[in-house]
C-alpha cells in the first residue's frame, strides 16, 4: 500500500486531506509544519508527500527543497 505525507498547518484542511486519502485506499502520515515532517522522514519513507506552501516556520518550498 502506497503511503502519502501530509504537511498543512491548518489543521482542517491536514484532516480533510488525510480523510480523502484513506478512504481511497492509501496510508497517511501527517506533519503539521516542515520540522515535523522532516522528522517523520527520518523513520520512514513515504512514496508521495502533499505540502502546503504556505507555512510558517518552514514553507512547503524549503521543505521539498530539504527532502
Amino acid at each position: 500500500m502506497m503511503k502519502i505525507l501530509v504537511v498543512d498547518d491548518d489543521p482542517n484542511i491536514l484532516e480533510l486531506v488525510s480523510i480523502q486519502l484513506t478512504q481511497a485506499g492509501y496510508t497517511v502520515e501527517r506533519a503539521s509544519n516542515g520540522f515535523e515532517a522532516l522528522d517523520l522522514l527520518e523513520v520512514g519513507d513515504p512514496d508521495l508527500a502533499v505540502v502546503d506552501v504556505m507555512m510558517p516556520g518552514m514553507d512547503g518550498c524549503t521543505l521539498t527543497r530539504q527532502i
